[in-house]
């Protein structure tokens, strides 16, 4: 449970550590609020670790790794 206090003109609430070391929620980090019928829920944006953009050639590779070894999945699934 946490207690609301008053900072500036507006009301805040504290991310207990754990929450925020679980989360990547550090000093500056972007949040959001969305508001359930009897809620409120808090969200966070990680910063993507993925490209933005694949090289093409890169897709095809893996398209036809894919291809050749789709029976290989579907053992892998099944173990």
């Amino acid at each position: 449970m946490r207690k609301v206090f008053r900072n500036g003109n507006s009301l805040a609430v504290t991310v207990p550590k754990v929450y925020a070391h679980q989360l990547s929620i550090r000093d500056g980090s972007q949040i959001e609020w969305r508001k359930t019928e009897d809620s409120l829920i808090l969200t966070t944006k990680r910063a993507s670790k993925r490209p933005i953009e694949i090289d093409p050639k890169v897709v095809k590779l893996i398209e036809e790794i894919d291809k050749k070894y789709t029976k290989v999945w579907q053992d892998l699934a099944n173990l």
